[in-house]
């Protein structure tokens, strides 16, 4: 494996090579080193740039990239054979839940006298 590419006259040559790059990647998916700690054993340069690589390189697709990272999470772990009972009383706890916040954002409301929740219609 060849770090560098072969030198050009165009400036927006890469500068590492494709094999490089592909390594690069495998190491961080394989799981045993952080992107900081790849770019700075192997001096890569920009912070951005192995996560680049690994879109450009098809490593990584847009429906798995969130910006929350807990979403592909959450689909691997659901379970696609739970009975309609399951998921009812899931829904109905969810419900509760989402109550039971509301009556306490209500009374952080009362017993502060601050406004939590914004009105939609304001200017």
């Amino acid at each position: 494996m060849e770090r560098y590419s072969k030198p050009s006259s165009s400036k927006r040559q890469s500068r590492y090579s494709e094999d490089f790059k592909q390594f690069i990647c495998n190491e961080h998916l394989r799981g045993g080193h952080s992107l900081t700690s790849l770019r700075i054993r192997y001096n890569i340069g920009g912070k951005m740039t192995i996560s680049r690589w690994l879109k450009t390189l098809g490593y990584l697709t847009p429906k798995l990239v969130s910006s929350c990272g807990m979403a592909s999470e959450e689909l691997k772990s659901s379970n696609p054979d739970k009975s309609r009972s399951e998921l009812e009383q899931e829904l109905q706890e969810a419900k509760l839940l989402a109550a039971a916040y509301k009556k306490m954002i209500e009374l952080a409301e009362q017993e502060f006298k601050i406004k939590i929740i914004k009105k939609s219609n304001t200017k």
